[in-house]
């Protein structure tokens, strides 16, 4: 592992580095994750490169590369966006670049990871989300560590020729500690 900061069964979250653009860039670029990302347009490596640097200097912003243990090598991206140190709360975000590297359980175990750390060590107080309504996959995993969904923005986006509506979820730190201990 190199320079772990947050570590699971099968992966580990560090500081973006150098050359991770090149995961940034396949997570928002490729066909796959793009897909559910309704990312429509390309996006270059240096502007991945100068996207990070800006994101690692902002302090409403904590972001990680996701690694696999075995092999050691990225795989995606997470953050909190929008950190909001008043009000306690922060904007979730994920991203696995292939997907070969999905239903292999890592998206449900850096959501976990960045979860508690979310409470236990920013001591935030709420973390939201935004996920198409479709994509059930995701919303199953996001339930299974507490989410629950608190509205739906009706056509939010326009993808492969409809409108598509999204789920707005939500987990409280009080409602995520009694699940843990139950």
């Amino acid at each position: 592992m190199f320079n772990p900061f947050l570590i699971g069964k099968k992966i580990y979250l560090r500081a973006p580095e150098g050359g991770d653009e090149e995961i940034k860039a396949l997570s928002e670029n490729h066909p796959d994750p793009r897909e559910s990302l309704f990312n429509a347009f390309p996006s270059t490596l240096e502007y991945h490169r100068d996207h990070l640097k800006r994101l690692n200097n902002d302090d409403k912003t904590i972001i990680f590369t996701i690694c696999t243990k075995e092999p050691d090598k990225p795989i995606g991206i997470t953050a909190f966006f929008r950190l909001d140190w008043v009000s306690k709360a922060a904007i979730y975000y994920i991203a696995i670049a292939e997907a070969r590297n999905w239903s292999q359980g890592y998206g449900k175990e850096v959501t976990q990871l960045m979860v508690s750390y979310a409470f236990e060590t920013l001591n935030l107080n709420r973390i939201q989300l935004h996920v198409a309504a479709e994509n059930e996959r995701a919303i199953q995993v996001y339930r299974s560590i507490g989410f629950i969904e608190e509205g739906t923005l009706r056509e939010a986006m326009f993808h492969r020729g409809k409108y598509c509506d999204f789920y707005v979820m939500g987990l409280l730190k009080r409602d995520w500690e009694k699940q843990n201990k139950e």
